[in-house]
């Protein structure tokens, strides 16, 4: 069976149709493709075919599988990129597999052509996954993988050995500094390609009705709750590798700092080339503690969604995003995390989506859905109007990324992968393109949007100098930094910079004593937090669990050897700035929780007092006791005066009045976004004054000049 793309989909609306078209299938469970299968290939086709080294630069191994592994030095410029391999299975049957790449144990090696020791594989490995949808890229670390499998992602593949896994000596770690792994590849299947994920039955549009003015849009976007100035938006669209804005339209539950467009805004930027992501924030679930909830019964939740798909699709009209009275575009509701897996909450919730779909539909508008883990976007898969797109935010970063993908979020396996879906994929921060500053989150799509552009885009390239997370000084001399999710540890003000990581890791902080923490949250609820009192030469888990739901964290700071506090901001839309305060008295082994006013770090002056600027609305807020309650400042109140920091400021912080630092990342594009030859540039720079902020002086980087392409 064939199913052909449509510019404008349509909706599977009647899933009483699958028991039927199934039972003329057949039951999937008695077929073949049901049955567990394994694909292993042992050993990659290598380019150039290995010989010995350095005759074509490959160093082989032999694997505890009884084959053999091979080893090649890392390059960072394109010109010097000489070696790859790939791995060509053979598909029994079509459907989705597990893909994984075994990382082989082994020593640290003296390279034969410099004599030099690499003590361990890439942090920074591209794979290119070639499946039946195109081509998926993973950047991914093989340290400190030993004797161990890497997993890829889940991928679709038709029956036969048209895909394949390739993977490069090109990556963006500093050239011939570590070596790139390849040894066997696993794919294993995990389920068919279930015909209850794709649109069986499309939507007749209505006599004399126009079709919606949407499409599917495969490129990068971004959501930010200010309104920037259509000027903004032009320097954005020259300079930045973003086409596609996510419009908040109105609801009742939107943040009072957010700032709506007006047609002539949204006229202006369209013509641009921007598209659009329209979003409804109206009542969230019924078990929050939101002051806009939708009923607890579902007769009445599911007609209060119909309502809320009508106010939006008026709204809609309104903004010029309709082309046939109120419909003619699609329209996502902001369902926000709840966490509560009772029936008693999921079902209202869902008896509220099935009713936003089908008037939205019944308006002649497609319908879409944000949700994060929590929000069980899975429900509305089962309900008997579906969603014709979701935005599932699953934050994994905090800067832009090129090779950010729809897929590879485990819970929502399988649902909405036929151009269905947008995927956010940062926390809320800062990116400066063109001289232009917006805090953003940064969005990647492989699905419908309003308005979209006449011409197909084409993904930049980018050649971007090393990302920073995290930094921070003792001293003018001693320092740390977090990149890439490495802890690195300088003596010398940044000439030399060692890898000190106990693990992938998000924020750190060092005190005078040598005492040491580091954090690293990945969309769990128990956080990884590590502790050293040598510098970070050995580090001793502890144990931090997070409340329910996905945490990112914003601020780690101790002030003695006892007593520090975490920062973390709840996984969200922009519409919604939800942060906690973390407290610990005993070094980090027990930790309070307490929320806070806005999810921003603070500025503790002592034991129980503390500042927090809240930067989306310009709020000053103060503690007099520990973090426990807050309340609004009068600005004249604020003694936390900054210096001045560098253009282009991303991070900064101060040790003393005198010693500072700022990490600075600004970017610009060349070309159009329709040819080939477009690409943008990122520069990040760590700098450091010693005079309060009169000057400036930019430190060495570890790999100073890494390109990721």
């Amino acid at each position: 069976m064939n199913f052909k793309l449509l510019k404008h989909r349509g909706l599977v609306r009647f899933l009483p149709l699958f028991s039927l078209i199934f039972s003329l299938i057949g039951p999937v469970s008695g077929s073949p493709a049901a049955q567990t299968t394994e694909i292993i290939v042992e050993e990659p086709q290598l380019d150039p075919v290995y010989t010995t080294c350095p005759d074509t630069a490959w160093y082989r191994i032999m694997n505890d599988r009884g084959h053999y592994a091979y080893l090649t030095l890392n390059v960072i410029n394109p010109s010097d990129s000489t070696n790859h391999g790939e791995w060509h299975p053979d598909i029994p049957q079509a459907g989705y597999y597990r893909v994984e790449a075994y990382i082989a144990a082994h020593d640290p090696i003296y390279w034969c052509t410099s004599g030099k020791l690499k003590e361990h594989d890439t942090s920074d490995a591209h794979y290119s996954i070639y499946h039946a949808f195109g081509v998926s890229t993973r950047s991914l670390s093989q340290y400190p993988l030993s004797n161990q499998w890497l997993e890829l992602g889940e991928f679709y593949f038709n029956a036969g050995d048209a895909g394949y896994v390739s993977l490069t000596d090109l990556n963006g770690e500093a050239g011939f500094s570590t070596t790139v792994s390849f040894s066997a590849m696993r794919f294993t299947y995990t389920r068919p390609g279930s015909l209850i994920y794709f649109p069986l039955v499309s939507r007749a549009n209505p006599s004399g009705r126009p079709p919606p003015d949407t499409g599917v849009i495969q490129a990068q976007g971004f959501d930010a709750c200010h309104l920037p100035k259509v000027s903004e938006m032009q320097t954005w669209w020259y300079q930045s590798p973003y086409s596609f804005y996510a419009l908040y339209i109105g609801g009742i539950q939107l943040y009072n700092g957010c700032v709506m467009a007006d047609a002539a805004w949204v006229s202006a930027v369209h013509q641009q080339g921007w598209s659009f992501v329209p979003t409804w924030v109206g009542p969230q679930a019924p078990c929050t503690d939101y002051s806009h909830k939708m009923s607890t019964d579902p007769a009445i939740s599911y007609q209060e969604g119909r309502w809320e798909a009508q106010a939006a699709s008026a709204a809609a009209a309104s903004l010029g995003l309709t082309n046939y009275s109120l419909g003619g575009t699609i329209i996502y509701y902001d369902l926000e995390a709840y966490g509560v897996s009772t029936p008693e909450c999921r079902q209202p919730v869902a008896a509220f989506m099935n009713g936003w779909v089908e008037r939205l539909h019944e308006l002649g508008n497609l319908a879409g859905g944000y949700g994060t883990r929590n929000s069980y976007l899975t429900d509305w898969s089962t309900i008997p109007n579906v969603p014709d797109d979701v935005w599932p935010a699953s934050w994994y970063t905090n800067t832009y990324d090129t090779g950010a993908t729809v897929f590879g979020i485990s819970w929502l396996e399988g649902l909405w992968t036929n151009h269905q879906r947008i995927r956010q994929y940062t926390e809320p921060h800062n990116e400066r393109w063109g001289g232009i500053e917006f805090n953003i989150d940064s969005d990647v799509a492989d699905g419908v949007v309003a308005m979209p552009p006449s011409g197909t885009l084409t993904i930049p390239v980018i050649a971007s100098s090393r990302s920073i997370e995290d930094a921070g000084w003792l001293s003018a001399e001693q320092g740390w930094l977090v990149s890439g999710n490495r802890l690195y540890w300088t003596n010398d003000r940044g000439e030399n910079w060692a890898d000190i990581s106990p693990a992938p890791v998000q924020l750190a902080y060092f005190l005078p004593t040598g005492q040491a923490w580091a954090l690293f949250t990945q969309n769990q609820e128990q956080a990884s937090l590590y502790h050293s009192s040598n510098w970070g030469a050995t580090w001793e888990n502890l144990d931090l669990t997070l409340p329910p739901d996905a945490w990112r964290p914003l601020q780690l700071q101790f002030t003695s050897p006892t007593t520090g506090w975490a920062v973390l901001q709840k996984e969200t839309s922009q519409a919604f700035d939800i942060g906690i305060l973390m407290k610990t008295s005993d070094g980090g082994l027990t930790w309070q929780s307490s929320d806070l006013p806005a999810a921003d770090k603070i500025d503790f002056t002592s034991k129980a007092e503390g500042w927090l600027l809240n930067t989306n609305t310009d709020e000053l807020y103060l503690t007099m006791d520990g973090g426990l309650t807050w309340q609004i400042a009068q600005r004249e109140e604020n003694l936390l005066t900054q210096p001045g920091v560098p253009e282009g400021t991303t991070l900064s912080g101060w040790q003393t009045d005198s010693l500072g630092w700022s990490v600075t990342s600004m970017g610009s594009c060349s070309g159009e976004k329709t040819s080939p030859s477009f690409s943008c540039q990122v520069n990040t720079a760590l700098w450091q004054t010693q005079d309060g902020g009169e000057t400036w002086e930019e430190v060495h980087l570890p790999n100073k000049v890494p390109i990721k392409q």
